[in-house]
């Protein structure tokens, strides 16, 4: 192996996504007839290797890579893992190859290829070629050499979207999904063993001709690598949508048994992409509606949404799933409901103009449907405008053509002008191949169910591109001690950063116990000193209103103890810190008190985060947004900024315990605070 040290991101990858020439190693009539006709594309030259045959596939063969004309830049392993390895010497014997697939080496190899596997490894990484796989699909590419070795059709169609999945079989459905959603490339990553999913996002965060990342992940192999990609793609103002598989006990054990990976923390994961503007889904189906709605070149300017229908009973299914997906409508106004009921009387009265406003049988769907997407496009009261008609290929006749006009008159009330324009089908049945193109052409989502679509909706309205904060933070001299800190040492750290706590006391007897409540004011809360989680043990007395309460409960609890002001009035939010092993500091805000464990209702995000971060990380979580009463106190960002910070500059802090920080519109406190020190080398790794 060479000493040199080999950069965190190898992102040389012009071999596999560009390749000016390609060859199939070992290609045969019988083996290599679909992968061949995936990788002929005109000027592109294309060669055989296989020392028995002149010919094979409709391409030329040579003995040897030493004997073909040219050297090829891409090189498809088209041979067993009994001569594989061999192969790969007579690959890697000339200069000038970039780029190795390696389909096989899988369970056909039996329990000779993982051995087999991490020798060619070593070559490859030697001579510094890239390699896709072993064990993979190989990489599909619209109107490019593609190294698949499963069927293209010609409805897979170029566009935006770079995907990248660990399962072969999700791949298979990908380049198998018709032309809604155009893809810069498809790859079946496989085994990873040289080139990995970070390396392929550093890439795609460079390329010109991606937009969106979607990523079908089962572990990641190489942290810190995979956090520096998905910076270099915030950076350039890209987007991943990923959903990764393994989070339960058995989705573990499958993740374990198919590629040998080890899955990390899943909250700590959530966190890290988060920080980097990457979106998380956790279904199959909406993560497809994501990358179409990402997928489309012009952003919705707001949150807005009207919506038309043509079925009440569908109308008020796709209200209560915008309201489910965090999207909720708001009625049209008074003005724009009078419009339309003076122009459509057969709507009777304005209260039955709703959001979505069901048109049907109100007047020829010829003139109401068009007449009242243009009334709402000219109100100046919505961002988007959805048609929320039915769009499935099993439609004919009237149905199909009303499906299609309404589509039409969507786009003619939105051209010209920046509203986003959206069609959502209530179905998930594919719309029919016209449909896909309409959509395709005109810069339109065709989002097929209500819910997926409208969470993916939700998603392109709530992203902003923003470039993630330098994480090289300058440490601050180390703490002194180790392990938990007293409550009343880490409340005083935690204030230095600025978190404000309650007024309280050290004490070491009753008597000491008595005379601080009486300086600080009944009523007193009165705690056993230097425990955590106190509630646990009974070490918490609350709402004490006088020196006997006081002596009673300091001495019950050993007479060590800390007498601190009872505070009332506001909610009580849990802010902390834990330091994954992976992606180092994790800052954690959710619902807090003394069932904070048991509810578990908590957001994440690396360290560190500025205002706008905070404000981002409370708002991800609606159900505390909720008890905040939908605006968030300007001295809870600054108490979760403060916590950030304090993990970023103390890299030997592992865990911070702030619950509960009351909050309330006048300010925010902390009641309890408990900061853990471990090992500073470990930490900082």
């Amino acid at each position: 192996m060479s000493s040199t040290v080999s950069p965190l991101l190898r992102t040389d990858l012009d071999g596999v996504f560009r390749p000016q020439s390609v060859a199939i190693y070992g290609i045969s009539d019988r083996t290599s007839q679909r992968i061949a006709e995936n990788m002929k594309v005109p000027g592109v030259p294309f060669y055989g290797i296989n020392p028995t045959k002149p010919e094979a596939c409709g391409v030329r063969c040579y003995p040897s890579m030493a004997e073909c004309p040219a050297v090829p830049e891409m090189v498809v392993m088209g041979i067993g893992h009994g001569r594989i390895e061999a192969a790969v010497e007579d690959v890697l014997s000339v200069p000038g190859v970039r780029a190795i697939i390696t389909p096989g080496l899988g369970n056909e190899a039996g329990v000779h290829g993982p051995d087999i596997s991490d020798r060619i490894r070593d070559r490859v990484l030697e001579a510094g070629v890239a390699m896709i796989g072993p064990n993979c699909m190989g990489v599909a590419t619209p109107g490019a050499p593609s190294p698949w070795i499963g069927s293209l059709h010609r409805t897979f169609i170029p566009g935006p979207v770079a995907t990248l999945a660990h399962s072969g079989s999700i791949g298979e459905i990908l380049v198998s999904l018709g032309p809604r959603i155009g893809f810069r490339t498809v790859i079946s990553a496989g085994n990873e063993t040289v080139t990995d999913v970070a390396d392929m996002i550093g890439y795609f965060a460079e390329d010109d001709q991606t937009r969106v990342v979607g990523l079908f992940l089962e572990t990641i192999r190489r942290p810190v690598a995979f956090e520096a990609a998905l910076q270099r793609l915030a950076e350039a103002g890209k987007v991943a949508i990923v959903l990764k598989v393994g989070t339960s006990d058995m989705g573990r054990q499958a993740a374990l048994t198919h590629t040998g990976a080890l899955v990390g923390d899943d909250r700590s994961f959530s966190a890290m992409l988060r920080y980097y503007n990457a979106i998380r889904v956790d279904d199959f189906g909406t993560w497809l509606e994501h990358l179409e709605v990402f997928s489309r070149a012009t952003p919705p300017r707001g949150r807005r949404i009207g919506a038309l229908t043509n079925s009440g009973g569908e109308g008020e299914y796709f209200a209560d799933k915008a309201e489910q997906a965090g999207i909720p409508l708001q009625p049209f106004s008074p003005e724009l409901r009078a419009r339309i009921v003076a122009e459509f009387p057969n709507f009777r009265d304005a209260v039955h103009v709703g959001n979505p406003v069901d048109c049907w049988a109100i007047d020829d769907d010829r003139v109401v449907f068009p007449r009242v997407f243009q009334l709402m496009a000219e109100s100046g009261e919505f961002d988007v405008l959805v048609s929320d008609i039915d769009h499935s290929q099993w439609l004919h006749g009237g149905e199909r053509t009303l499906a299609r006009n309404i589509a039409d008159d969507l786009l003619a009330a939105t051209r010209g002008t920046d509203l986003f324009p959206a069609v959502i089908t209530v179905t998930t049945a594919d719309p029919p191949i016209e449909d896909l193109e309409w959509a395709r052409e005109h810069d339109i989502p065709l989002l097929k169910g209500s819910l997926p679509g409208l969470r993916a909706l939700a998603a392109r309205l709530a992203h902003r591109p923003r470039a993630p904060l330098d994480r090289r933070v300058d440490p601050a001299p180390p703490l002194a001690g180790s392990g938990a800190l007293p409550e009343l040492d880490s409340a005083r750290i935690a204030a230095g950063y600025g978190v404000p706590y309650v007024r309280a006391e050290r004490c070491v007897d009753a008597g000491e116990a008595v005379a601080a409540a009486e300086r600080i004011g009944y009523p007193v809360v009165v705690k056993v000193d230097n425990v955590a989680h106190k509630a646990r043990v009974g070490g918490v007395a609350l709402g004490l209103a006088d020196a006997a309460g006081v002596r009673d409960a300091a001495e019950r609890m050993g007479g060590r103890v800390i007498v601190a002001e009872q505070v009332s009035g506001g909610v009580e939010v849990l802010v902390g810190m834990v330091r994954d092993e992976d992606y180092g500091a994790t800052v954690v805000v959710g619902i807090g008190g003394a069932l904070a464990e048991a509810l578990d209702l908590v957001t994440a995000s690396l360290a560190p985060l500025d205002r706008a971060g905070a404000s981002e990380l409370v708002t991800s979580l609606p159900a505390l947004e909720r008890l905040l009463g939908g605006e968030i106190p300007s001295g809870l960002v600054d108490a979760i900024v403060a916590v950030s910070r304090m993990a970023a500059e103390h890299p030997e802090i592992s865990e911070i315990d702030i619950n509960p920080l009351l909050v309330s519109p006048q300010r925010a406190v902390a009641l309890d605070c408990l900061i853990t020190l471990g090992n500073s080398e470990e930490s900082a790794a």
